[in-house]
């Protein structure tokens, strides 16, 4: 590798940064700018804390702890340099391989300078020194037993900026087509999200509720206890003394049982945790802490083994397409039966067999054909428009956000109140669509144009406009029924009443 080309691109790369920032306004080049600067001078600090900071609390800490801090570490760590991923995905003038194909650089200088020079993000020069402090304070601390824990965080970091490059190598080579370009984004976006509330439909969900449960018992056996004192004491049965013996006894006793269920809670948390680390690839640097902390080594080395498996067959698969790229051979789809389809759509016209009609030749009985027209096109256009897959996808994830709440409590809903929650969930679906019918022409871009120009009167374009979300609007209400129904069933005469809504 070139040192010199690496130096070049690595310039190339804080230039584009800059340049994105600067076109997002002074005020806000500035605040990055700012921000990039105390993160970098935050890395000594970082990492001299985190030592100090170890060495205090490591040794008071249980293996479990252990690992709950590693975990709560890579969340972290993952949460940011996935927020790093999408912000390189949204440039439209990102430094791809495709454009140095030309220069006078051979397939591993470009390939190596390249991943050496998509290391260097923010995100890693933060959270790398905490994580090295925090191995070092862990060996310092343990002993030798902790010493594959270097080399496992290494590991890690290798997995993660291999699947890391190899991803945005499949996602440039989708986005090179300009109309897949910003589905992609949306796509990208939305699994962010919908991976990053898990956690939070999880806690909503509870399924831990026997712990719940076991608190709720206990409080109502402590409660009729004591009102059984009470009642006691009011009969004369026996005097206060033995009325607040008694009461000190009861009191002891739920406080051993709600100890006894925190420990047996505690214990199955610690079970799910370990289980989640043992199951996924990123949990496999914290199960290793843990295990190394209570004397076994052979997890942890497992890991490493793993980990340096999962990055070094991504970094190969990786390279592989560099090499085909750089080979005219971009992906590795067989063409097109170009004469084989016309031959087939020929012998299908021949022989009698009418296709399919397309959507814009349909025709929507009871309109006019300039309203069928605009409305058959206005759904194509939306079908296609990420924004509206974007809205649509956060419909769906807010209705299986408080359809959850909803799950959870349908058991405190009476009969009476039921009509109110399809009647909300309408009104949810109307102001999910709010911004996008309220901006109709906004997303038809160029093809504005074809309105302005068209003969059709104004009333059947705006008329053809409107239908054209009726299948959005009235699926979307139809689905979020039909669900309400199946968690909280209507009477069927209030089914009917919502219909019309």
């Amino acid at each position: 590798m070139n040192w010199r080309h690496l130096q070049a691109f690595l310039w190339l790369r804080w230039r584009l940064t800059r340049n994105q920032y600067r076109r997002a306004g002074a005020v806000n080049a500035f605040l990055m700018l700012v921000a990039t600067v105390g993160a970098l001078l935050t890395v000594v600090p970082l990492f001299i804390g985190s030592i100090v900071l170890g060495n205090y609390l490591i040794p008071k800490a249980e293996p479990a702890y252990l690992m709950y801090a590693w975990d709560a570490l890579i969340v972290g760590f993952l949460f940011f340099w996935g927020v790093g991923l999408m912000t390189e995905l949204q440039r439209s003038d990102s430094l791809a391989l495709s454009k140095f194909l030309h220069l006078p650089v051979s397939v591993n200088g470009a390939f190596l300078i390249n991943y050496v020079s998509s290391l260097f993000r923010l995100s890693l020069f933060v959270f790398m020194p905490v994580m090295l402090g925090f191995s070092l304070a862990l060996v310092a601390t343990k002993g030798v037993l902790l010493l594959p824990v270097l080399p496992l965080l290494a590991a890690f970091l290798l997995m993660i900026t291999a699947l890391t490059y190899q991803l945005q190598g499949w996602l440039a080579a989708l986005m090179s087509n300009p109309r897949r370009r910003r589905t992609v984004i949306m796509v990208m976006t939305a699994s962010f999200i919908l991976i990053f509330q898990l956690p939070n439909l999880v806690n909503i969900m509870q399924p831990w509720g026997g712990r719940t449960l076991r608190q709720t018992d206990g409080t109502k056996a402590l409660s009729a206890a004591m009102v059984k004192l009470n009642q006691g004491l009011q009969a004369h049965e026996y005097d206060v003394n033995e009325f607040q013996r008694r009461m000190a006894e009861a009191l002891q006793k739920h406080k051993a049982a709600q100890g006894l269920a925190d420990r047996a809670t505690i214990q199955s948390w610690e079970r799910t945790a370990r289980l989640a680390n043992m199951v996924l690839p990123i949990g496999w640097l914290p199960l290793g802490v843990m295990d190394a902390a209570e004397g076994n080594v052979w997890p942890a080395l497992l890991g490493l083994s793993g980990l340096t498996l999962i990055g070094t067959a991504s970094l190969w698969r990786a390279y592989r397409s560099t090499v085909r790229q750089f080979q005219g051979q971009a992906t590795g789809r067989a063409a097109r039966p170009i004469v084989a389809a016309a031959s087939a759509a020929v012998a299908a016209r021949a022989g009698g067999r009418k296709a399919g009609a397309r959507i814009l030749e349909a025709r929507l009985p009871g309109v006019s054909e300039p309203v069928a027209a605009v409305a058959l096109g206005g759904f194509r256009s939306l079908s296609r428009a990420p924004e509206a897959k974007m809205m649509l996808f956060s419909l769906l994830l807010m209705s299986a956000f408080f359809g959850s709440m909803l799950w959870k409590g349908r058991g405190a809903v009476g009969e009476s109140i039921r009509p109110l929650v399809p009647i909300g969930g309408m009104g949810f679906v109307l102001l999910g669509m709010l911004q996008l019918i309220g901006n109709q022409f906004g997303f038809d871009r160029d093809g504005f144009r074809v309105f302005v120009l068209s003969s059709a009167p104004r009333r059947d374009i705006l008329l053809g406009k409107n239908l054209a979300f009726a299948p959005l609007v009235l699926g979307m209400s139809a689905l979020l029924l039909v669900t309400v129904q199946a968690v909280s069933p209507l009477r069927l005469d209030h089914l009917a009443a919502m219909v019309p809504q």
